[in-house]
């Protein structure tokens, strides 16, 4: 037959067994079946009690657990991490802007250069 053992402090179901003799239960263990429909009964001694239905704990999971997950904060060599990768970012940018800068100026020397160019030939 079929029985069901529960928490001593709480009650809360701990496992599904199976025993000969209904009359000589191991401790904490009652034949009452919970609710199939729910989660999280307790046993109070005579009956299961309380409990959710199963989407309801389910929602109650994946909310504990998202809440959970945002209260999860980088330790501090993730931080110091970030910090770098932000910088090693910036850095990159000031590069390309300074890249940048220096075709800017090699297109001017090469104008000028053309003109003085342009000038001697002139002058011949």
């Amino acid at each position: 037959m079929k029985a069901f053992m529960y928490d001593q402090h709480y009650g809360y179901q701990l496992a599904e067994i199976e025993v000969a003799d209904v009359n000589n239960l191991p401790p904490y263990t009652t034949t009452v079946a919970p609710d199939p429909t729910k989660s999280y009964q307790k046993f109070n001694g005579t009956e299961w009690v309380g409990g959710m239905d199963n989407a309801t704990f389910q929602q109650q999971v994946a909310a504990s657990i998202a809440q959970q997950q945002a209260n999860i904060k980088p330790s501090e060599g993730q931080q110091l991490l970030m910090a770098q990768q932000a910088n090693i970012t910036q850095l990159q940018k000031t590069v390309m802007a300074q890249q940048a800068n220096l075709t800017q100026m090699q297109k001017m020397i090469m104008t000028q250069q053309a003109t003085i160019t342009e000038l001697k030939k002139g002058s011949k």
